[in-house]
């Protein structure tokens, strides 16, 4: 039974909050969340509607309470676990890699504190304050370039911007259907007119964005968060290794950052493993230390690279000679 419940101002907290998170609840559910009679709901329902709130009974099956849209809604009022969900999201948001947040966060955080019990805030500040997040975050991604492409995405709105890849920017005209977050950077994921393709833009490299007034009809499309893994993999190395590890993808997965490598089931105990790489000796020291059979699919770079390592680290011996211990000496 949920604690406090005599006391009728706590109750009528808990009731807006069950139906804050519902479109409508009945008086036996809530009656059964808050441990007391349906008699005491709805003497707690007509309180509250005394008090203001526009709150309206449903007949029928499936009938119940519900929030009138439209009216005034009551302050926000969140359990002891939605309270440090919303002040770790909040205390953490520039680690997602985007710059003009911190302000905005830290005033947020400091009104949805002001709104919790006092035992509630302190509980959520120890958790904000007795956790850590360590990554490689890029906070050169203007927080105002990911909201409104996510705007322009939801609404289904063409955009314009200049991309800066390599040289001087080219002019883009592209349907958005995604903003991924991947490996602390933001890509946009969208049908490019000019390539008349998919493509991925890092959202840092966007300039002068402008999101035009056309509406565009959705086609079918490949997995965003798939593509822009594969593209961020993949496009900037000149070598992409292909190797079957022969151990469940599961097991590799816990092996390797999922930044440096896609790894995917193939077949019973096996996995395909796909790494981009600047050179070959890169992809064999990490191939090295998974410890597991493989076999490379291909370039055969890879392969050469692995056969030399393996024969310089048998060549490696003990300092054993009287000479080398002299040295140290």
């Amino acid at each position: 039974m949920p604690r406090d419940t005599t006391d009728p101002t706590r109750r009528a907290l808990q009731i807006l909050a069950f139906m804050q998170a519902r479109s409508s609840a009945s008086a036996e559910e809530i009656a059964e969340r808050l441990g007391v009679t349906t008699r005491t709901v709805r003497r707690d329902v007509q309180r509250l509607r005394d008090l203001g709130y526009g709150i309206e009974s449903t007949a029928g099956q499936g009938g119940g309470y519900r929030l009138v849209a439209g009216s005034d809604r009551p302050l926000l009022v969140l359990e002891p676990e939605e309270a440090s969900a919303v002040v770790l999201g909040l205390a953490h948001l520039t680690d997602l890699g985007l710059s003009g947040l911190e302000d905005a966060a830290l005033s947020a955080l400091a009104k949805v504190s002001r709104t919790m019990p006092p035992q509630v805030s302190a509980a959520a500040d120890k958790v904000r304050r007795g956790t850590a997040v360590i990554g490689n975050r890029d906070a050169g991604t203007p927080a105002e370039h990911v909201a409104r492409l996510a705007e322009a995405s939801a609404e289904r709105r063409t955009v314009t911007f200049a991309h800066r890849r390599a040289g001087r920017p080219t002019g883009r005209r592209v349907d958005p259907y995604r903003v991924v977050s991947f490996a602390g950077r933001w890509y946009l994921f969208a049908w490019c007119h000019l390539r008349r393709d998919w493509r991925t833009f890092r959202v840092d490299r966007i300039s002068d964005l402008h999101v035009t007034t056309l509406r565009y009809t959705a086609i079918p499309s490949p997995d965003p968060v798939a593509t822009v893994k594969e593209a961020v993999l993949r496009s900037p190395y000149a070598l992409v290794a292909r190797v079957i590890v022969e151990a469940p993808a599961d097991q590799v997965r816990a092996r390797i950052s999922p930044h440096a490598a896609d790894v995917v089931p193939a077949g019973l105990g096996r996995c395909l493993m796909t790494v981009g790489a600047h050179e070959a000796e890169w992809v064999a020291v990490h191939l090295a230390e998974l410890r597991l059979p493989m076999q490379v699919v291909d370039p055969p770079e890879v392969l050469e690279a692995i056969h030399r390592l393996g024969h310089d680290l048998i060549s490696v011996r003990t300092a054993a000679d009287p000479d080398v211990a002299r040295i140290i000496d």
